[in-house]
Order: C-alpha cells, then structure tokens, then sequence
C-alpha cells in the first residue's frame, strides 16, 4: 500500500493547543460532531458529522498541515448492484474510520449510498472486499496485517478477517453462530485477540477470541440486556466495556482483566462511539457521565476506583478520544456543544484540550 500521510505530526497545525482551555478545531455544521478518533501515532484525527434530519454522515480527515479533508468512497458504475452516489445524495454515509499504523499511512472506512449496501473503502476511495450485504465496522490489526470487519453477506452478520497483503483475496470467516450477529471487534494491542459482542435475541454479551489463527470464540460476559463497545487497555490487560444489566434505563462503565470478573467503575456514563478511552498508561478511561443538570460532565477514573472530576469548561459533552502527541502531552478531543462561556449552543463542535 501506498503511504498517503505526511509526516508533520498534527501538532505542527494547531499551535494552540498549548493553551490549557478548550479549543473549537472543527467549523460550525447544521450537524453534530460524533465520533472522533487518533491515527496510532496521534498525529491524525478524524471525526465524523451527522446531519440528523437528512440521515447523513461525513467524514472528515484532520491533516498536518492542511484544513480537515472530507473522505467519499470512489463513485459506484451503473453496472454495480448499487447505483454511484455524490455529495447531493441526503442520505449518503461515511462512516467507522479506522487507521492503520503509521509505517502504512493510510485508513479504511464503511460508506453507502441510497441503497444502504454498505462496503469498506481505502483512503482514495478504492473498495474492497466487496460482497452484496452490508459490511462495517472495520478495525486494524495493530501491526497491519489484518482487517477485522462485520459482514452480512452470508446471513446476519458474522466477523471477517482480510490480509492486508492480500486485499484482493475473499476474507476468512472467523464467525459462524447462526443465531447471534457478531459486531463491535477490537483487537488486543499484540494483535493476538480479538473481543466482540455477539448480538442474540436475548440479549448482547462479550467474546473473546484468544488466537486469530484459529478462532474459538468464548463468551466472558453472560449477562441480561446489553453489553456493548469492548476496547483493550494499551497494556492489554483488562478489557472496558459498557452494561445496562443492573438498570436498563442507563449504561454504567466496566472493566475486567482478560480472565478476570467485571468490576463497576461508573455508573449513568454517556456511551462514547469507539467504546471507553483509555489513558495511555492503562491507568484508567476518560468518562462522559450522563447529567444534564452538570451539562454532562468529564471525569477520569482509575482502575482502582478513583475518581476526578475534570473541570475543562467544555459543556454538553459526548464522543471523545484521548491521545499523547509528539510534545508527550496527553490531549483530549471531545464533541460538545460549546463552553461554559458559550452564547449558542446548538450543534456539536470538535474540541481539543490538554488533559491536566
């Protein structure tokens, strides 16, 4: 694969994040920032805004550099299953980036048009593994050699595995219950295991598979209602997740060791899009607490149950993402509506402040 990334770190491009209060990065939409995510590295950020009444999504790249670069997937020909889309189609999505690590320098993204087929594109709009049905939720391998996604293409939605080598081969079945979708894989940061929520009628619980090489899938929750957005500690010793088994009028944050029992760390947290943001140490997660009378405030929470409030100005907070830049200060994106100072608050903007 070509590299498309310069190498300036992203740092080089907002000076002003030395500044200790919060600072917009994103422009103002008539939609809501969601979702943003660090390459690796840190020195890339996407995010992605969502047009509510016209059930659209865009993707947008932050690059050294330059101003935030809009991602589409290449143009679909008339003799495909799915006719090609624009930017004039309402309900076109792009969505679910993923990065690779660094020394490939490029990302993969899930993308639709008016059909709804869903398929995975490379930076540059090329897709891939293409199948009739819809395929998301991809996420890299930590060394780049694989491609973990959801597909439907042979029923419900089971995991695919695809060779980053070997984009043009068909992708191997890790999955196969006929009576759960498989969704929300993340890998562990050897690149070994893979955690992911198997969606059944009765409800949505964690597996782990232990080797890729040959996939057993077996369950470490079992519990009632949801369990939900798995992601492995940097160190790859515990796993977070989010449940609503206790009350199902709320999601509180979990955290267990791979083999371990689920420990409650918060309860009433705003779910973040990629699952809980770990500190880079493996301390503990940055926490959205659900509270509109507090407009949603921040907090850091250590594995050992402390908790302390982070008072960043910023309100009506939701997706975050935490990341150590090449100054080695740990920073904070968040989408939230503004700050305490703030005359309009409507839709969400993209902020980023030093994590004290």
């Amino acid at each position: 694969m070509q590299k498309t990334w310069r190498n300036a770190p992203l740092l080089a491009c907002l000076p002003f994040l030395m500044a200790a209060s919060p600072s917009p990065i994103t422009p103002v939409y008539d939609g809501n920032c969601q979702a943003p995510r660090w390459s690796p590295d840190g020195a890339h950020l996407s995010y992605e805004v969502n047009y509510h009444a016209k059930k659209r999504v865009e993707l947008f790249v932050m690059e050294s550099g330059q101003a935030a670069r809009q991602i589409e997937p290449m143009a679909r020909s008339t003799s495909e299953l799915t006719a090609g889309f624009s930017k004039a189609d309402a309900e076109a999505v792009s969505h679910e980036l993923t990065f690779s690590p660094p020394s490939l320098g490029t990302f993969l993204f899930s993308a639709s048009g008016t059909e709804r087929d869903y398929d995975l594109y490379l930076d540059g709009g090329s897709r891939i593994a293409s199948h009739p049905g819809t395929d998301g939720g991809p996420a890299w391998s930590p060394d780049g050699s694989h491609i973990v996604f959801t597909s439907a293409r042979t029923g419900q939605g089971d995991l695919y595995l695809l060779e980053t080598n070997q984009l043009d081969r068909a992708p191997r079945r890790l999955t196969a219950d006929e009576e759960a979708s498989e969704l929300y894989a993340a890998w562990s940061p050897d690149g070994k295991q893979i955690v992911f929520v198997g969606h059944t009628r009765v409800g949505d619980n964690l597996y782990l598979i232990d080797n890729v090489a040959y996939p057993a899938p077996r369950a470490i929750t079992n519990w009632t209602h949801t369990q939900t957005r798995p992601t492995f500690s940097p160190d790859g010793q515990h796993i977070a997740f989010y449940s609503n088994h206790e009350n199902s009028e709320r999601f509180d944050l979990y955290v267990m060791p791979i083999d371990g029992v689920p420990k409650l760390l918060r309860k009433t947290v705003v779910m973040n899009a990629h699952g809980p943001a770990w500190l880079p140490d493996s301390s503990g997660l940055i926490v959205v607490v659900d509270d509109d009378e507090r407009f949603d405030p921040i907090f850091r929470i250590g594995l050992n149950g402390t908790s302390k409030h982070l008072d960043l100005d910023t309100v009506g907070n939701g997706d975050h993402a935490v990341a150590t830049l090449s100054d080695q200060v740990t920073y904070l994106a968040i989408a939230a509506q503004g700050t305490s100072s703030s005359e309009v608050r409507d839709f969400k903007r993209l902020y980023i402040v030093a994590l004290p």
